[in-house]
This record gives C-alpha cells, structure tokens and sequence, in this order.
C-alpha cells in the first residue's frame, strides 16, 4: 500500500495490492463520488469464439477474443492471467459503494440502458488494422454522448509495461468533464496508474487497487518518479510539494 497526502492536504493518492471486491467490502455505501473503471473481459486461459454470449453470475458478457499481431505477441501470456471478467459480487460492490459509474468495456456487459456513454475514438488505428478503432465506456449519467479523439501509441523512450493502457490525457478529460474538486474517486483495476497520474494533477482524491503484483509494482515506481518531478518542479517554482504519507508495503 501506498499513500501521497495531495498538495494542500485536500485529499490522497493511495493505492493497494489486493483484490478489490475484498477491498471494497471495507467501505462503506456511497462512499466514492465516482468510479472510473476498465475491468478485464475476457475469459482468461479459454478460447472463445468472437460474439459468442454466455451467461456468467447473471451478467450477460460477451467473451472477447483479443487480437493484434505483435501486441498479443508481447502480451499474451501475461493477460491469461488475469483477464477473467468479473461476475455479479463486483458489481454489486461497485454500484454499492460509488454514487456515479464510468465502466470502460461496458459493452460486454449487460447493463441498465445507457444514455450518456463515451467513446474514445483512436485517431492513430487505420480501418485495416487489427486492433479496434474506438472503446466504449457505460456511464451512469444522464447526459448527451461523448467522444474523446486521442492516439493509442505509446511515447518513446517511456516504458509501458500494461497491455491495456489507456492514455493519461484520457483519464484527464473525464475528471474535468465528470469529477469536481471535492470528489473521491475508485478504480478498481490500477493497472499502469494512469487514472492514479490524471487524479493527482487534477487534486482529486483517489483511490485504486490492483491484484497483479508486477503491475502494482511498476504502477507504484512510474507514479513515485511522477511526484518527484512534480514536487521538483514546485520546489522551483515555490509552491507547496506533495507529502508522501506512506511508503508500498
């Protein structure tokens, strides 16, 4: 576990190696303003056939057959081991202890009608590319549609060391449009901790869990060397530097 107080002591930055539907049985109802979420979808070490529907804890969910050439190459021996998408408990869980909900993958689950879901269309990803050009996001709001156009690839010289990462610019343009400075934020499944990087430079509290150790690991070295730089740069400037609270167990 770690734990940053933000600058100004508005909030924290903490981040946990567990499994989070254990994790979020310790909070209580409401108790985060919003969750941004990406769970896993697939159904780990099996083979499915594309758009085939199964019917799994009572959530209908569609078991993705991931693709991509050298990306699966690189990656897919590691996400067998984690790409189980999760039953009937994490959602329960999760409507129980957050007011508001943004579901990446929500497409494959089956979940209430959504009016206002999001798209992040990949400007970099051509029509014969075997990687998706666009994701879906479930939200629970009642709002109109939106899309966010943004690059899926990855800077050089940057390690980037989780198969599905979504861009840091992303998660920054959710928080401005869903999250206000008072709010406590969940993801569920941290991953490479760019929602953890976007909340931190928004002043959000925030909270994630990740149950891969590997990932939290790395995750927890990206977001230190992340603060270091920022509160470095504050220094400079003679703002307040971030307070690191807790160091990873």
């Amino acid at each position: 576990m770690s734990e940053y107080r933000l600058p100004g002591g508005t909030g924290r930055s903490v981040a946990e190696n567990v499994d989070c539907v254990q994790a979020m049985k310790q909070y209580p109802d409401g108790y985060f303003d919003l969750a941004v979420v990406d769970p896993p979808y697939g159904g780990g070490a099996s083979v499915q056939e594309p758009g085939r529907v199964e019917v799994r804890w009572e959530i209908r969910q569609i078991q993705a057959h991931r693709t991509g050439g050298g990306w699966a190459a690189k990656f897919g021996k590691k996400i067998v081991a984690w790409d189980n998408a999760p039953g009937k408990e994490y959602f329960d869980e999760l409507f129980r202890v957050s007011k508001q909900q943004i579901i990446w993958g929500g497409n494959y689950f089956e979940l209430p009608p959504c009016r206002c879901f999001l798209i992040w269309q990949k400007t970099n990803i051509p029509d014969d590319f075997t990687m998706a050009q666009a994701e879906y996001a479930w939200t629970s709001y009642n709002d109109n549609a939106k899309i966010w156009r943004g690059s899926s690839g990855r800077s050089k010289g940057e390690e980037h060391f989780h198969p599905t990462e979504k861009p840091q610019a992303l998660y920054a343009w959710i928080y401005n449009r869903f999250a206000r400075q008072s709010y406590k934020i969940l993801d569920t499944h941290l991953g490479s901790g760019t929602s953890r990087r976007a909340a931190w430079d928004a002043g959000l509290d925030f909270t994630g869990f990740e149950i891969d150790k590997e990932y939290f690991t790395k995750q927890e070295e990206a977001f230190a060397s992340y603060v270091a730089q920022l509160r470095f740069a504050d220094t400079q400037a003679g703002q307040p530097a971030a307070e690191q609270l807790m160091m990873p167990l």
